[in-house]
């Protein structure tokens, strides 16, 4: 009888112990975007390949509102112990710069942790609208009619607002931009022909280039994009220098202890060189990296300034 309940105590013993563990390796993480967009896809698949390796508990919790701010703020208020994570794209920090009363300070208020993607835009035209086929072509174009021209940007601070800014800025010309609720609604209106020039992420576009509705004059990144190395880049396109990337990663809250942010930024690293995991991205239309605390935070702060400037000379302010 003595040694059932041995066996019952042990039993138990193991159980409670299992639970607690399973409890304290649960690290929340918070998209501040709806589910299904890139940001959350991309925050699943990382997630998952790290619980399977590390035997962690990662859940992705969806906040969204607010432009990510929202999302956002509940990081920069959580405890500082690495169990709450923000994953987002490095637009995170442009709040300030297009959004009035920012709760937070997103270059101060969070531990930069890493960078784990990367994905170009492509410059894309309506194959009915617009007549050029590299960036050349298309600038003749539009000085000849410039009110003709317009661009979709898919909200307020996103990567094809910066796009379409460093553009006009580059080639002297105001051109409208129309501001959409999401790439989804931009990119339709791209290929219907209610507007003819956007800057996006590949994945948003690929299949109307395929149908032929749209037209990629070229990708803005140093490199030819994996995923369709058939399209220029903007260098080869006719404008050196015009280069836009969106990066992807995950912050803590301010405070979050060196030791444990080196802890979660190597797992990462691990994880982003396994090859099952880049082709997933890659059908995402991002190619999977990797890059340090430190080199994250210097990214960040690089894109900031850049991306202030820009702003402040289109007269971009807060709303």
């Amino acid at each position: 009888m003595k040694k059932k309940w041995v066996v019952i105590l042990g039993v138990a013993l193991f159980v409670f112990n299992h639970f607690a563990n399973a409890q304290s390796n649960v690290i929340k993480v918070i998209v501040p975007y709806a589910p299904g967009g890139n940001v959350d896809n991309i925050a699943r698949v990382y997630s998952k390949y790290i619980s399977d390796k590390f035997n962690e508990n990662w859940i992705v919790e969806n906040v969204s509102g607010g432009s990510g701010v929202i999302g956002a703020s509940q990081v920069a208020k959580a405890k500082p112990d690495g169990t709450t994570l923000l994953f987002s794209a490095d637009v995170h920090s442009m709040a300030s710069l297009v959004i009035k009363s920012v709760p937070y300070d997103a270059i101060n208020d969070f531990t930069p942790i890493a960078l784990v993607a990367k994905a170009p835009l492509l410059f894309v035209v309506n194959t009915d609208l617009v007549k050029a086929t590299n960036l050349t072509q298309l600038v003749e174009e539009i000085k000849l009619e410039p009110k003709r021209f317009n661009f979709a940007i898919s909200g307020a601070g996103s990567s094809p607002q910066l796009g379409a800014e460093i553009f006009k800025s580059r080639i002297g010309i105001s051109i409208p931009t129309i501001n959409y609720r999401g790439t989804g609604p931009a990119v339709t209106d791209l290929a219907g022909g209610h507007v003819n020039l956007m800057t996006v992420t590949p994945l948003a576009v690929l299949p109307f280039i395929k149908s032929g509705k749209l037209r990629a004059l070229a990708v803005t990144s140093k490199q030819r994009f994996i995923g369709a190395p058939e399209i220029p880049t903007t260098a080869e396109a006719g404008m050196p220098g015009f280069e836009i990337e969106n990066s992807y990663g995950f912050w803590g809250p301010k405070g979050v202890p060196t030791n444990i942010t080196n802890k979660i930024s190597a797992q990462m690293k691990q994880v982003s060189q396994d090859t099952d995991l880049q082709k997933r991205l890659l059908d995402l239309g991002v190619v999977a990296t990797w890059e340090s605390p430190e080199d994250t935070a210097k990214h960040i702060a690089q894109e900031f300034k850049r991306n202030k400037d820009v702003y402040t000379k289109a007269n971009v302010k807060p709303e």
